[in-house]
């Protein structure tokens, strides 16, 4: 009977305790120092953010990564994988002056705060965060480099490499200071990247419909001399009314045709021709007075803005971007307040305005007969304030309180953002854009929509803007003019910084000296001109994204020849627009050498509850990986990490994970099953010495057995050469189960019933150990906790002469199935014995039913095919191994016409219908018939092949007479 010390059930902690550090530590340090390196396999690390406690989604970034490394060194390949945290950025700050708020007199804390001090406050937090994260991360049997990892922040040669990024890009032109509307933050008063924002679908806005009144008409009253004494208003329809303050210029399509309407409320408007219906709905009936009038025509007017008293008569400039779907086809500018007012305002030598301050609140700026704006928010007070001036004055024509459109929110304090002209610094990306298209284009994306989605990133985006107000960050080793603040920013005089930098470290740039001398270059100190640091800090984005160049520091000269850098970015779907792009960008502006900084591109999705609904915070469904590995999730028993990692491989991580108890369950009883099946076989394989039985000498059962096995081992290769480790789980499933309902019930006669040391059983015995080793080999990468304990209590790998050298399965490697076992003869004759078996099983299951039989053995068979037929043929080729393959006491084959005689004087029988081989011959039928067995059932196998009912079968009586005598 099976003897084994692998246990019927997993004790979580002992597992840990016993297994995590060989099969993780160990493994890793062991490949390092072992595999050759003229291969690497480097997985560069996205850098997790230091700011928060790990949930399922970090679960499934650190696994996916965890079994694409792990699979990579079953193969042989050495792998680097360093891992990394991203530890700079407005959270951190934020969360590290909110907790000082906190205590007592909080507010005066913290304003009173200096940047050093905030700086060491931020590094405290962020560094707590590394250790806990980097404990769960270990916790889930991910192997890497964890005492040496990489940090954006303290590591000075991290920084160092990402100020001489910057320098690279400004010494190319890439680098440039503007002040431009940006995407700002009003809770976290800094500029926002692209890559920072989220878009809300459902926001809501109140929108207006504004007067502004003509005052130079051109043309207009010449054409059409009963507009003489008339006075019209172009009309505009905005969804950002407290921008009107900052109106500077009309935008029209130049192609679009424009009308001139009277209301009786609103007297006469210009209008689109094309928006006159959808007008009369918002603002009421609208009379024709002229039509058909060329938008072209129209830049020769000026107007007068509402609000403002004795104002300059302001511009109409044509503009491709005015659309008649939406609107009255006239466009309010605001160069202050969009990217594209800004770019038409600019071509026109307009500046921007903006009279917003960092809080998002209306400055000083403004004219006096709206200084009573100054101080309230834009968004808000402000917003209404503006609305009702305009009512007072009469220019408002309409208004709607719930306007629902898409909008811009900042994606780490879920507060809507606002654009805002400031002087930020940017990098000229645009400049960039073809190379960094056309170098994507030999990378491999998986799932192959990853590439669409960053190649729309990178062609629709132009400019980055790389400068944050923030204190915890890494400077912009920018100098400003005391008197003009005009920018220092060259390469001398970056260079001499940077090495400042080295020198005296980078905290030192945020100290509050009033002596900066030692920050400007030998160069610059005697022109006469005092110099002030710049207080910006880089997007962090400029921070993980130049993370390659620690692999550059570290492989590069080995790499020279590759086909990129890296072999391995993978994170997350949302990071096409984030650390994907800024990675390839920075790579890109820095090496110029036309290649992306990665072969393959790999991201996965997010996690689901069991509604379909996102992990948030906000919504209070966020599962901790705890629950799954340790205190059981919903009625689900904890499943420990093996559970946790199978998860994660069953699942297609390409789209959205789902999490719920049903999922669970099946995944807890998937673990169970794989558990019994490698007992079963580490039970059978009792003091087998490893010495295998050659192919050629197995039994078709044991040779197809190695078949499927080959199968398997070829599909899975596969299935993780593409990443896919759900199919990875799939064909595995497939095989384990297709083996339990038949290999393993088919081989117990054997392993239970004949001599220990017999060819029959040590055939089984070698099919066994070759079944173990591929299956250890497929599931090391998904469950290397439970593969590495299976492997401590395999009797060949324990007793093996050089088992302390193969201390775990990853150091054996992956078992590669032989082509032997590639039989496509044997294959296509299993394709019909299968469908032999399955019919046998129908007649037995009609015996069954009528208390004939329990047990498939209390019964014996007859098949049976016409004389000369193929059918025939297959039957007397395997007739010695039916008996085993359909687990009866006896099978007789015979032909057609033998059948009735075959049958004669039987107590009982059960005929099947016509079963149909080689679907291309109508010839090829066989029948099977249940039968009563015409012996007596054996005391010791259970078979009915004894000569008497007390006795046992001949087979038996030769064994124990053989004990007997070694006895």
């Amino acid at each position: 009977m099976p003897v084994t010390t692998f246990p019927a059930r997993s004790d979580s902690k002992t597992v840990q305790e016993q297994y995590l550090k060989v099969a993780s530590d160990d493994v890793y340090a062991w490949q390092k120092s072992s595999l050759p390196e003229e291969d690497l396999f480097i997985l560069h690390d996205g850098p997790p953010y230091a700011n928060a406690d790990v949930h399922l989604g970090h679960s499934v970034n650190r696994i996916v990564k965890d079994m694409i490394v792990r699979y990579q060194i079953m193969q042989g390949r050495k792998v680097s994988y360093i891992p990394g945290w991203d530890c700079h950025g407005l959270p951190i700050e934020l969360k590290v002056l909110e907790n000082v708020g906190k205590g007592k007199n909080g507010k005066k804390k913290v304003a009173a705060l200096t940047a050093p001090e905030i700086r060491a406050l931020a590094r405290q937090h962020a560094d707590n965060f590394i250790t806990s994260q980097m404990a769960s991360f270990r916790e889930w049997a991910t192997m890497g480099e964890w005492e040496s990892p990489y940090k954006t922040m303290i590591d000075p040669d991290f920084e160092i490499r990402q100020l001489e990024v910057f320098r690279s890009m400004m010494n190319k032109g890439l680098i440039y200071r503007s002040d431009r509307p940006v995407y700002w933050s009003c809770e976290s008063h800094t500029a926002l990247a692209e890559a920072e924002l989220e878009y809300a679908a459902d926001h809501s806005s109140k929108t207006i419909y504004v007067k502004f009144p003509l005052i130079g008409t051109g043309s207009l009253k010449y054409q059409y001399p009963k507009l003489e004494d008339k006075t019209i208003h172009f009309l505009i329809w905005t969804t950002t009314p407290w921008t009107i303050p900052s109106n500077k210029a009309i935008a029209i399509g130049p192609t679009m045709t424009y009308k001139i309407v009277h209301s009786e409320q609103h007297g006469y408007l210009v209008i689109s021709e094309s928006r006159m219906e959808s007008l009369e709905t918002d603002i009421g009936s609208l009379t024709i007075v002229v039509d058909s009038i060329s938008g072209e025509s129209l830049t020769s007017c000026t107007y007068a803005h509402p609000l403002i008293k004795d104002g300059e008569p302001q511009p109409v400039f044509a503009a491709h971007f005015v659309t008649a779907d939406s609107g009255t086809g006239l466009v309010h500018m605001a160069p202050g307040h969009g990217m594209d007012d800004y770019l038409v305002c600019q071509s026109h030598g307009i500046q921007p305005y903006s009279p917003v301050n960092s809080y998002g609140k209306f400055d000083a700026s403004l004219p006096d007969e709206l200084s009573d704006l100054v101080g309230k928010p834009v968004l808000k007070a402000g917003q209404d304030m503006v609305i009702n001036h305009l009512q007072d004055v009469g220019a408002l024509a309409g208004i709607n309180s719930d306007y629902k459109h898409k909008y811009p929110y900042d994606w780490r304090s879920k507060k809507p953002v606002i654009i805002r002209s400031t002087p930020q610094w940017f990098a000229n990306v645009g400049s960039i854009k073809d190379q960094s298209s056309s170098a994507i284009e030999g990378v491999k994306f998986h799932p192959p929509i990853g590439k669409h989605r960053l190649s729309s990133f990178i062609r629709d985006r132009s400019e980055w803007c790389i400068s944050r107000q923030r204190v915890w960050g890494v400077p912009i080793p920018a100098l400003f003019d005391s008197d003009t603040g005009e920018a220092l920013l060259t390469d001398i005089s970056v260079k001499h910084i940077i090495e400042e930098i080295k020198r005296v470290g980078i905290d030192t740039w945020f100290t509050d000296e009033d002596d900066t001398t030692h920050w400007v270059a030998p160069e610059y100190r005697a022109d006469g001109k005092t110099y002030e640091k710049g207080k910006d800090t880089m997007d962090v984005w400029f921070d993980s994204g130049s993370s390659w160049t620690l692999i550059q520091e570290k492989y590069g000269e080995l790499r020279q020849r590759s086909k990129s850098l890296v072999d391995v970015y993978s994170e997350g779907s949302d990071q096409h627009r984030g650390w994907f792009q800024s990675s390839l960008l920075t790579y890109i502006a820095d090496q110029h050498n036309g290649k992306a900084p990665y072969s393959n591109v790999i991201t996965h999705g997010f996690t689901l509850d069991e509604h379909g609904r996102k992990m948030s915070k906000s919504l209070g469904n966020v599962v901790a990986p705890a629950q799954i590995t340790t205190t059981g999730y919903k009625n689900v028993a904890a499943i420990g990490v093996s559970g946790l990692r199978l998860w994660v491989a069953q699942s297609d991580y390409t789209t959205d994970i789902g999490v719920s108890a049903t999922v669970m369950q099946r995944v807890a009883d998937s673990l169970s099953k794989i558990r019994r099946t490698i007992r079963y076989i580490l039970g059978n394989l009792h003091k087998f010495d490893g010495v295998e039985v050659p192919y050629s000498q197995l039994r078709p059962t044991d040779q197809y057995a190695l078949c499927q096995l080959y199968d398997l081992e070829q599909d899975c290769k596969a299935a993780y050469d593409q990443f896919a480790f759900n199919r990875v789980v799939q064909a595995f499933s497939r095989h384990i189960s297709r083996l339990s309902s038949s290999y393993l019930d088919t081989s117990k006669d054997r392993v239970y019933i004949d001599e220990e040391n017999s060819p029959s059983r040590r055939s089984v015995q070698t099919v066994f150990s070759h079944i173990f080793r591929v299956y250890t080999s497929v599931l090391s990468p998904i469950v290397p906790l439970l593969t590495q304990e299976a492997w401590h209590h395999a009797p060949m790998y324990l007793k093996h002469e050089d088992a302390e050298r193969y201390f775990s399965p990853f150091v054996s490697g992956w078992f590669t199935a032989p082509e032997e076992w590639n039989n496509e003869l044997l294959r296509q004759d299993f394709i019909e014995l299968e469908k032999i078996m399955e019919l046998v099983k129908g007649v037995l299951a009609r015996a069954r039913d009528d208390k004939k039989i329990g047990s498939s053995l209390d019964a014996s068979m007859v098949l049976s095919a016409p004389t000369g037929s193929k059918a025939l043929e297959l039957l007397q080729k395997y007739e010695s191994h039916f008996a085993e393959m359909l687990v009866v006491s006896d099978v007789s084959i015979c032909s057609q016409t033998e059948l009735d005689s075959a049958l004669s004087s039987r107590d009982w029988k059960y005929t099947s219908e016509l079963l149909k081989l080689f679907e291309k011959n109508d010839n090829d039928t066989i029948t099977a018939v249940s039968i009563k067995p015409d012996q007596s059932k054996c005391g010791r196998c259970w078979q009915f092949t004894a000569p008497a009912e007390t006795g046992i079968c001949s087979r038996c009586a030769d064994i124990v007479n053989r004990a007997s005598r070694r006895a």
